[in-house]
């Protein structure tokens, strides 16, 4: 199953793997605390696997996370931390040229 959330400052998406195990992936693109960068970040969770049992154990799930900015502007034209994904498109836009954003196929920018 896939699931895609947007929010007026993030979009965070949730997948699950096809393979029936149980693991699940979380994405989430957002603005930074100052709102001068949009900031990728990743998560994986596993359930625990017990080698000696072959069975799934009742352990929390094991999280590993990556972040990385992807885009940024100068702090004098960041949108701030109020600000909204589409109003850093159009600065993005504005201040480097961004023509087009598309996530997983959805075009949001230009809207």
């Amino acid at each position: 199953m896939n699931v895609t959330i947007t929010f007026k400052n993030r979009v965070e998406s949730y997948y699950t793997r096809a393979d029936g195990s149980a693991a699940l992936s979380k994405d989430v693109l957002e603005l930074n605390a100052d709102g001068s960068a949009v900031v990728l970040w990743s998560r994986l969770e596993d359930d625990v696997y017990d080698e000696e049992t072959k069975r799934v154990t009742n352990e929390p799930r094991k999280e590993v996370g990556y972040k990385r900015e992807v885009l940024s502007l100068p702090a004098a034209v960041a949108v701030g931390p109020d600000g909204s994904l589409d109003d850093f498109w159009a600065r993005a836009n504005q201040y480097r040229g961004v023509v087009e954003v598309e996530i997983d196929g959805k075009l949001v920018y230009p809207i």
